[in-house]
């Protein structure tokens, strides 16, 4: 359903649906009629072979799943981890005096530097991905709970305290919820992150996943294959961000009604 005033949500997909139809026309004809070097940016229809003939041999499904699972255990963890961290800084004041200028220190650190240490301590499977991953992500999730609970209003916590709630129902009642529903926000921006440290432990080493195809039809300058990976890619992170986008506007349900 549309807000006053916006176009229905209908017209808006055709017009989405158009505008990358017409991108792909555009993509064929240029590289048909010799206006895009096929060489370099290959065509829709030669990428759709490929991607087609991955699918049809069962050659995909293990790649497929081995990123998702490296991007979604290691969001998964690395924004819990990063939260509880958050919590234990803004609760624990000598924590935070510790922790606070470590994770302003480290979070300045480009985290794939981290990666040649994590395939010594992991090797190279799933485990050091999923490190790579969850290091990405957690700064995120610090944050985002630091600033969540910055942010909870001081009038309603003084009234609450005055109530009688103890620390423990403050923090389930009123501290998790708000962090809730920041988390929900931002786990579409973690998305992306989850995805570039999947596809980057995947070209850095490993034996299966989206990356592990990317880099290996890059070494071969099989260019239809790259640009399949690299769709193959958009379209995993597409579908999570769009569940993601229905999760966050049911939980912030309660901000709409307050806004309106």
């Amino acid at each position: 359903m549309s807000r006053a005033g916006e176009p229905p949500a209908t017209a808006v997909r055709a017009v989405q649906a158009a505008l990358v139809a017409a991108a792909l026309v555009g993509w064929e004809v240029g590289a048909r009629r010799g206006w895009l070097s096929a060489e370099f940016v290959s065509r829709p229809t030669a990428v759709g072979a490929v991607i087609w003939d991955w699918v049809r041999s069962g050659y995909l499904w293990p790649h497929l799943v081995a990123t998702f699972e490296a991007a979604v255990v290691g969001l998964g963890l690395g924004l819990a981890g990063g939260a509880a961290l958050g919590f234990l800084v803004m609760f624990v004041p000598a924590v935070g005096e510790v922790v606070e200028p470590a994770m302003s220190t480290l979070n300045a650190v480009p985290r794939i530097v981290f990666y040649p240490l994590l395939m010594l301590w992991l090797g190279l499977g799933m485990a050091s991905k999923v490190g790579l991953v969850a290091t990405i992500v957690a700064f995120l999730g610090y944050y985002t709970a630091v600033g969540a609970v910055r942010e909870v209003d001081r009038l309603l916590l003084a009234q609450v305290r005055i109530l009688g709630a103890s620390p423990a129902a403050m923090l389930r009642h009123l501290y998790l919820p708000a962090t809730l529903a920041w988390m929900i926000t931002g786990l579409r921006t973690s998305v992306g992150l989850a995805f570039i440290g999947a596809i980057l432990g995947e070209y850095m080493g490993s034996m299966r996943g989206i990356g592990n195809i990317i880099m290996g039809a890059q070494n071969l300058f099989q260019t239809p294959q790259v640009m399949a990976g690299l769709a193959l890619t958009m379209v995993l992170a597409a579908a999570v961000d769009t569940l993601l986008a229905r999760l966050e506007t049911h939980w912030s349900a309660w901000r709409q009604v307050e806004q309106a």
